[in-house]
């Protein structure tokens, strides 16, 4: 059987990433699911030598968005304690409208 996926360097990271054309896709897609799940790493389908999507199991993908909502959770609840503590040591803000609240926080 043929090796379908190969490894290409990333250009935002140094790690290995799989990439299949998207033409060997078509012709074997069963087998690329197949390599994905048992490796559990992602793939890069290639179009015209371009990036055009991310192929990943469905574990590593539930495993990869329960990560992403535990730390977005974390980063939100480090916020308000921060907010807390700034208000309760009489360090908050007063806004008289909305208006001048955005131009604060847009810096």
């Amino acid at each position: 059987m043929r090796r379908l996926l190969t490894t290409v360097r990333s250009g935002v990271r140094l790690d290995d990433m799989k990439s299949v054309p998207i033409s060997d896709l078509r012709q074997r897609v069963a087998d690329v699911i197949d390599d994905v799940q048992a490796s559990d790493e992602p793939a890069v389908i290639l179009q015209r030598s371009r990036k055009a999507a991310y192929l990943v199991s469905a574990d590593r993908y539930e495993r990869d968005q329960a990560e992403l909502a535990a730390l977005r959770r974390a980063l939100f609840l480090s916020e308000v304690r921060e907010a807390e503590a700034e208000y309760q040591a009489g360090q908050a803000s007063a806004f008289d409208d909305v208006e001048a609240l955005i131009d604060e926080l847009k810096g």
